[in-house]
C-alpha cells in the first residue's frame, strides 16, 4: 500500500474479560513504533467488552490538556494488572454466589475502577468516534453505542449523552460474571429531566460482526478520496481442538462454564468473527490487518488460561508475553501498519496542500473572461500535470506549474470536472449574450420604424420670396427697427 495515499484508519478491539491484557500491549507497541498515541492513529475504534474499556482509557481527553488523551496504552495495560485482581477475585464455592445472587462477581470494584479512572466523561467528549456493542434485553435486540466525531447525535437514544463509564460497564456485564443494571441517557439537552432507561448487558452475542460494522460506519462518513484501513486485534480466543467424543464429554453444563472457557459462547463469536474477517479480506484485501492467534494450554504449557477471569499475576504474565509471540510472529505486518499510520499525518498534509491549490487553480479558471480563455488555461494545467512542456509560455506559468504540482489524483479529477462545469456556464453565458445582442438590433430597428421614422420633416421647399404671401401668423409681429413708437 502506498503511503501517499490520503486512509481512514479503524481499530476493532475483541472482548475477552482479562485477556485485554493482549490488545493492551500490542497497542502499547504500536504507540512505541510510531511515537504517536492511539487516538492520533485511528479516525475511528469499536471495543466489544473488555475491548470497550481500552477504547474507553485511550479515547478519553486529560483534563489538563483536553486535546490529548489521558492514558497511554501502556497505562491501560496497567490498568489490568492494577485491577484484575479487585475485579476477579479468587473464590471458592462460585456456583453457590452465582446461584444466590444471578452473578459471579460484585461489580462494585470494577464500577469503582471505571469511575475513578474516567470520572463524568460522556461518550460524547471522546476524542475520536467510538462505537460500543451492547444487547438490549427488555427489546430483545442489538444496538451501538455511538459517538461520531464532529456529528451531530441522530440517534433518539441519545447514545453522546451517556456517561462513558455506564456504556463501559453495560458493554462488561457478560451473563453469569456481573449483574445487569439500568442506565440513562438524555436524548434532548434542551429537556435534561426527560430521561430513557436502557437495560444493557454484554454485546459480545453478535460482537462477531463488529468489524463489519466498523468498516459500514467508516464508509459513511470517511472522506470520499481516502482508503478504509480496518485493524482487529483479538484476544487470544480459545483454540480449541476437539473430536466430537471430547466436545459431547463437557455436557450442557460444561460447555458454558467459565472454567472451560465458555466453549459454546466462544464457538458462536469466534465462527462468527472468521466468518466477518474472510468476507472484509474479500472487500479489501491488504486493508485489513489482523493480529491474534489462539490459547490452548492443553497442547502449550507455557501458553496462558483460556479464562476470561483468571487474574493471577502469573497469568497476566503470561498473557503479555503471549500478546509478545503475536507481535514476534507478525512483526513484518506490524511494520507495515506502524509505516502506513506513522505516514498518515503526512498523507493528510498533502491532502490539505492539494485543496488550497485547487482552489486557487478555480479562481483562476473563474476569472478568465472567455470561452478561449478558459480553453487556454484549462490546457496549460493538462500539459503541467503530465509535464509537457507549453510551447508558448505565459507570465504566470510558473506559478501555474507549482500548484499542478501539488494536485493529488483525487484533485486532478476533481479539476476537470470544475473545468468542464465552466465552460458549460460560459457558453450558456455567450448564447444568452448573443441572443440579446441580436434582438436588442432587432428592437432598435423596429423602434426606428414606428417612433422616428413618421416624424421625421419633410424637406422645405425650394425659397420664392416675389410671391411669399404676408405672414399671418400675430403671434410673431415683424420686427421694427429700434425706433421707438411715436405718439
Amino acid at each position: 500500500m502506498e503511503n501517499k495515499k490520503r486512509v481512514f484508519t479503524v481499530l476493532c478491539i475483541d472482548g475477552g474479560g482479562v485477556r485485554g491484557v493482549i490488545p493492551a500491549r500490542i497497542l502499547q507497541e504500536i504507540e512505541e513504533r510510531t511515537g504517536k498515541p492511539i487516538v492520533e492513529l485511528f479516525d475511528m475504534i469499536g471495543g466489544t467488552s473488555t475491548g470497550a474499556i481500552i477504547g474507553g482509557c485511550l479515547l478519553a481527553p486529560d483534563p489538563k490538556n483536553p486535546s490529548k488523551p489521558r492514558f497511554t496504552a501502556k497505562e491501560t495495560l496497567s490498568f489490568y494488572h492494577n485491577l484484575a485482581g479487585k475485579v476477579f477475585p479468587e473464590m471458592r464455592f462460585k456456583g453457590i454466589r452465582k446461584l444466590s445472587t444471578g452473578a459471579l462477581y460484585d461489580p462494585k470494584p470494577l464500577e469503582d475502577g471505571l469511575k475513578a479512572h474516567l470520572g463524568d466523561l460522556k461518550m460524547k467528549d471522546m476524542l475520536t468516534s467510538f462505537l460500543i456493542p451492547a444487547a438490549d434485553i427488555k427489546n430483545f435486540k442489538p444496538v451501538w453505542i455511538t459517538h461520531l466525531k464532529d456529528q451531530k447525535d441522530k440517534s433518539k437514544e441519545g447514545w453522546d449523552s451517556m456517561l462513558l463509564r455506564d456504556a463501559v460497564r453495560v458493554a462488561t456485564s457478560a451473563p453469569t460474571y456481573f449483574p445487569a443494571r439500568y442506565v440513562e441517557t438524555t436524548p434532548n439537552e434542551e429537556t435534561p429531566n426527560i430521561k430513557h432507561r436502557h437495560a444493557l448487558i454484554d454485546g459480545g452475542f453478535f460482537g462477531g460482526n463488529a468489524m463489519q460494522h466498523l468498516l459500514a460506519q467508516a464508509q459513511k462518513i470517511a472522506p470520499p478520496d481516502a482508503e478504509i484501513v480496518v485493524v482487529h486485534i483479538g484476544t487470544g480466543s480459545p483454540d480449541n481442538n476437539m473430536s466430537p467424543d471430547e466436545f459431547n464429554a463437557f455436557g450442557p453444563l460444561g460447555l458454558v462454564s467459565p472454567a472451560n472457557g465458555n466453549i459454546l459462547m466462544s464457538l458462536v463469536i469466534k465462527m462468527s468473527m472468521r466468518d466477518c474477517e474472510n468476507d472484509m479480506r474479500d472487500e479489501i484485501g491488504d486493508r485489513l490487518f489482523s493480529f491474534d492467534d489462539g490459547v490452548n494450554p492443553k497442547n502449550d504449557p507455557n501458553s496462558p488460561s483460556i479464562s476470561m477471569d483468571d487474574a493471577r499475576e502469573d497469568n497476566l504474565k503470561r498473557l503479555e508475553k503471549h500478546a509478545e509471540k503475536i507481535i514476534k510472529d507478525n512483526n513484518g505486518e506490524m511494520d507495515r501498519l506502524c509505516s502506513l499510520l506513522k505516514h498518515r499525518e503526512f498523507a493528510e498534509e498533502r491532502h490539505l496542500e492539494s485543496q488550497d491549490a485547487i482552489q486557487k487553480l478555480t479562481d483562476k479558471m473563474a476569472a478568465t473572461n472567455t470561452v478561449k480563455g478558459l480553453m487556454r488555461l484549462y490546457m496549460r494545467i493538462v500539459n503541467f500535470s503530465i509535464g509537457k512542456e507549453i510551447p508558448k509560455p505565459a507570465p504566470d506559468d510558473g506559478e501555474i506549474k507549482a500548484l499542478v504540482g501539488k494536485l493529488t489524483e483525487h484533485h486532478k479529477a476533481e479539476i476537470d470536472r470544475i473545468y468542464r462545469v465552466m465552460l458549460d456556464k460560459k457558453q450558456h453565458q455567450n448564447k444568452i449574450l448573443n441572443a440579446f445582442k441580436e434582438a436588442g438590433e432587432n428592437i432598435t430597428d423596429i423602434t426606428k420604424k414606428i417612433f422616428v421614422e413618421p416624424f421625421k420633416a419633410d424637406p422645405p421647399p425650394p425659397a420664392n420670396n416675389d410671391n411669399k404671401p404676408p405672414s399671418s401668423n400675430t403671434n410673431n409681429p415683424p420686427k421694427r427697427d429700434g425706433h421707438k413708437p411715436g405718439p
